[in-house]
């Protein structure tokens, strides 16, 4: 029992999802990326400056904007413990180099009659009424799609030639090879516990509880990094789960 309960002590502070406000000057700060520079996983701030994502002891937030100065944030045992956290951003000064004007007098009407002439030659063609009524050309390619681009290899080491069927095939691949990936790498990002504890999903109908969750569109939502959309998506699926098995 000692050990079993040191496990589970020391699962929870490895891992934790804590949420988190992002201020300036007293006002919430929305669209700020924040990435968790240990996992290469992020998500962005809503509306009001809050945010949710899944963190590690040790782990490095990195929080950024165009309009705000970078900022990094250690995960420490605290923001484990409280799974709360609250960053404050400065407003990003830009400072424009200093530019000098030379040969003005200041007065207005003198300097504009000492504009340097335009040395740019201008355009010699000009159109006419009847040029409107020209038939152009047929297009060479259709008119109802531009010609395809890809490619596929050569089977004798000759000059490819386009084929959108291997194209197709690739992207495919790829996709079901993706989809295999999925139940691995959102195990290994949220955490056995995050099921088990969070949700209350067996061990043994995790994957089976993903593959309920496919319809909404998770699996792309976790490959562009939208770990609080999945979180959510988790979260809902998952009531509606453990009713139906119930």
């Amino acid at each position: 029992m000692l050990v079993f309960f040191a496990m589970n002590c020391f699962s929870q502070e490895k891992y934790a999802l804590i949420s988190g406000k992002i201020i300036s000057s007293n006002n919430s700060v929305g669209n700020v990326h924040i990435v968790n520079l240990n996992t290469k996983l992020g998500t962005v701030s809503n509306d009001s400056g809050e945010f949710e994502m899944m963190v590690s002891l040790n782990d490095t937030l990195l929080f950024s904007s165009i309009e705000y100065e970078r900022k990094k944030i250690k995960m420490t045992g605290n923001f484990l413990k409280y799974k709360r956290i609250l960053v404050e951003l400065i407003p990003t000064v830009n400072e424009l180099a200093e530019i000098f004007i030379e040969g003005l007098t200041g007065n207005l009407n003198y300097d504009i009659k000492k504009v340097p002439k335009d040395t740019v030659r201008k355009h010699t063609f000009f159109l006419k009424p009847g040029d409107l009524k020209k038939i152009l050309p047929p297009d060479l390619h259709g008119s109802k799609k531009a010609p395809y681009v890809g490619f596929f290899p050569p089977a004798s080491g000759g000059v490819p030639i386009p084929d959108a069927r291997y194209e197709a095939e690739q992207r495919l691949k790829r996709e079901i090879s993706r989809k295999k990936q999925f139940p691995s790498n959102i195990r290994k990002q949220l955490g056995l516990a995050y099921f088990t504890d969070k949700l209350h999903i067996p061990e043994e109908k995790i994957d089976h509880f993903l593959a309920y969750c496919e319809d909404r569109d998770i699996i792309a939502a976790f490959y562009k990094n939208n770990l609080l959309e999945v979180i959510q998506i988790l979260r809902e699926e998952s009531t509606a789960y453990n009713a139906l098995k119930n």
